[in-house]
């Protein structure tokens, strides 16, 4: 079980060190200078190979390894970094995510074998037959891959915890993995073991001394053990600035079993003065290292605060949710009760509840609240590759990287961001020539920013491409009978016909896009969120798509009204302001009505559901607004404000209209939440229709 959990494990911080490496490798695209952006990138190149060797996977290991010796090289300054060597990596990286997504990796062997064969050519490895047969111990080392020049001596001592087997740790493995650093002289304690009926067979007891020479710096060697750094059982000390002599080892080993009792720093001094007495000096000497940065890594384990994130099931998560959802129903419940009581105390219990329960919900939304910038990577490297299988030039830029969205809603989100880069990678940005000939520069730019605007996230989309031909939009419209030949439209209204099923501007199809599939499924996608979407393009200048979506898909404040006998909410943020008008005449599904000077559509709910019974003489209107675009609800009476745990429609009710799901009241009873996106487009659709219709009958009567 244990050994499950460290593989399920590994698993999960594989997959954020490859999205991590592909962060770096589109950095270093653009300044193949930066040697932090190198250094990161080795080093999750490194862990992934160390721990994924610990766990039996044994092709990722083979891969990363022969990627880590590039990298090495090009960290070292020995190779420099090309455009071919980063898309290069990005395969790499695809492939090892590959692998770690099947059990059996005997069908990706030839692709791997494939990729190592580049990465050695890539890392100007010499044929076999080339190489020399070296003698002596500083040769031999070169052919072990390490520097002469530039090893050193360390002294490692490794005491596992004794719970270290129940977390799936392996310590030979580690050790064995250590030992791939360069030379290794091991001396194994088993001082600690406790008698037979004592001994528990799940628990460590040994220990290990290592003496190790190697030219890969003490970063690697913490990088081995970096699944079990937070146990304290590892010390690293630099005894020597040279390669120590393998007949020296033993001496060294009796000198480290003969001062225990000393402290870590005298045995580092007593070591690196043996080492500078036996060994033969080349040229610069022995470097004595000092006490104080003997001891920095103890200093730093020390004094390091331990992280305060763990790893939790998505599936726990949702859980706590649903429950948090179902107290804040019967906090509701209670507060209702209590209502028409005249005991004081209740009603302090009561609203005490209520407090605690509003901290609790957002505690438990915020938990599943993540960075939108999650999916940056993922999509620049989208732009890159499409960009270059079309031949053009684009820059990605990411703004806003840390605004959180609840995870559920991200998961969602992702496909329709997809599908509008893929629009501006393929309509949107001109080719280079196009754009120089038009005074552009070469290179085009894709802007993704999200950030926060009224309780929702805003996304927008924004390139710099040639833009939407507004004329070309409308004329494919009449081709396919959407619009009348003598329909007058608004570029809004154009631009919103885009979003209509089988309508596409491209004049080829292509394997990136052109055969009008897509942009209604974006919509719909974004409906399903309860959020909004709008398009803007100025010709010449660019394209910018807005996408407005809620924080989160489980609890909302919302706006409770009632109309007959049945209740309904619409979400608090949409709620623009609240009116009212006296009822005359007959009762319109669409009507119109002012506010503030302007006529704006206005819908009876009632007529709209059919709901039996007449109108009030004063009805309330509540106008609600998406993208910009407002329209009235008329009801009977605003219950007022109230918390909505969601629930979602089932399958049989998936295709009733103007409805997005449903919540509990406080007496047990049902509120139907409003679905206003779906209101506001079919509002705009007959608000048109409607003043033509008003029009023509004021004509007729002059």
């Amino acid at each position: 079980m244990s050994a499950d959990i460290g593989k399920l494990t590994f698993l999960d911080e594989a997959r954020e060190l490859l999205t991590e490496i592909e962060e770096s490798l589109l950095a270093l695209e653009s300044s193949p200078d930066d040697s932090g952006e190198v250094a990161r990138l080795f080093r999750a190149m490194h862990t992934i190979k160390g721990s994924g060797a610990m766990f039996g996977f044994d092709e990722v290991a083979r891969v990363t390894h022969e990627v880590e010796t590039v990298f090495d090289k090009v960290r070292s300054g020995s190779l420099p970094l090309t455009t071919d060597l980063l898309s290069l990596t990005l395969e790499a990286k695809d492939h090892i995510q590959g692998l770690l997504d099947v059990e059996d990796t005997s069908p990706f062997k030839e692709r791997s074998d494939s990729l190592i064969a580049r990465f050695r050519l890539a890392g100007g490895e010499a044929p076999p037959q080339a190489q020399a047969s070296p003698t002596g111990e500083a040769e031999a080392d070169g052919r072990r891959g390490i520097s002469p020049e530039n090893a050193k001596t360390y002294w490692v001592r490794y005491r596992p915890a004794p719970n270290t087997f129940l977390n799936g740790t392996n310590p030979l493995a580690l050790l064995e993995e250590l030992s791939g650093l360069g030379r290794i002289w091991i001396r194994y304690h088993d001082t600690d073991i406790p008698a037979l009926e004592a001994l528990d067979p799940e628990l460590a007891y040994c220990w290990w001394d290592l003496l190790l020479v190697t030219d890969k710096g003490e970063d690697a060697i913490k990088d081995v053990f970096i699944f079990v750094e937070d146990e304290g059982g590892i010390a690293i000390s630099l005894i020597s600035d040279l390669a120590m002599r393998g007949g020296d080892s033993e001496e060294l080993m009796n000198m480290i079993e003969a001062s225990r009792d000393l402290g870590r720093a005298a045995v580092t001094d007593k070591l690196s003065t043996i080492l500078a007495s036996k060994m033969t000096l080349r040229g610069t000497g022995v470097g004595v290292v000092s006490a104080q940065r003997r001891s920095e890594t103890q200093e730093r384990a020390a004094s390091s605060v331990q992280s305060s994130s763990i790893r939790v099931d998505g599936v726990r998560l949702d859980n706590l949710v649903n429950l948090v959802g179902e107290l804040v129903i019967v906090q509701s419940r209670l507060s209702q009760a209590v209502l028409n009581k005249n005991q004081q105390s209740v009603r302090n219990i009561a609203e005490e509840l209520q407090r605690l329960t509003s901290e609790m919900r957002d505690y438990a939304l915020g938990i599943r609240m993540v960075p939108i910038g999650t999916m940056y990577s993922t999509l620049h490297r989208l732009v890159r590759d499409l960009s270059t299988s079309l031949g053009k030039r684009i820059e990605f830029v990411g703004e806003g990287a840390d605004t959180e969205l609840d995870k559920n809603v991200i998961d969602k989100l992702k496909d329709p961001l997809v599908h509008m880069l893929r629009n501006s990678v393929d309509h949107g940005i001109e080719s280079p020539e196009k754009r120089l000939a038009a005074g552009k520069p070469e290179n085009g730019t894709i802007t993704l920013k999200a950030g926060h605007e009224s309780g929702n996230v805003v996304i927008t989309i924004q390139d710099d491409g040639g833009g939407i031909d507004a004329e070309a939009v409308r004329q494919k419209a009449l081709d396919a009978g959407v619009i009348a030949p003598d329909a007058e439209l608004t570029p809004k209204q154009i631009y919103d016909l885009l979003f209509l099923p089988g309508l596409s501007t491209a004049k080829t199809v292509s394997s990136v896009s052109g055969r009008g599939v897509g942009m209604d499924v974006v919509r719909k996608n974004i409906d399903a969120l309860r959020g909004g979407i709008t398009l803007d393009s100025a010709p010449g200048e660019g394209t910018t798509v807005t996408v407005r979506l809620p924080l989160t898909l489980a609890i909302i404040d919302g706006l409770q009204f009632r109309v007959g006998k049945e209740f309904f909410i619409i979400p608090l943020p949409m709620i623009q302001a609240c009116q009212e008008r006296r009822v005359t005449g007959a009762e319109k599904e669409v009507d119109v009505i002012e506010m503030r000077g302007d006529l704006i559509p206005c819908l009876s709910v009632r007529k709209m559901l059919n709901i039996p019974g007449s109108p009030p003489a004063y009805e309330r209107i509540i106008i609600a607004g998406v993208d910009g675009s407002l329209v009235g609800l008329a009801v009977d009476a605003v219950v007022g404000q109230q918390q909505a745990v969601i629930k979602r429609l089932s399958r049989i009710y998936q295709d009733v209209n103007w409805v997005s799901g449903t919540t509990i009241n406080g007496d047990g009873g049902i509120s139907l939440i409003l679905d206003v996106p779906h209101l506001v487009r079919f509002a705009a659709e007959h608000f048109k229709q409607f003043m033509n219709a008003q029009n023509q009958h004021a004509s007729t009567l002059h």
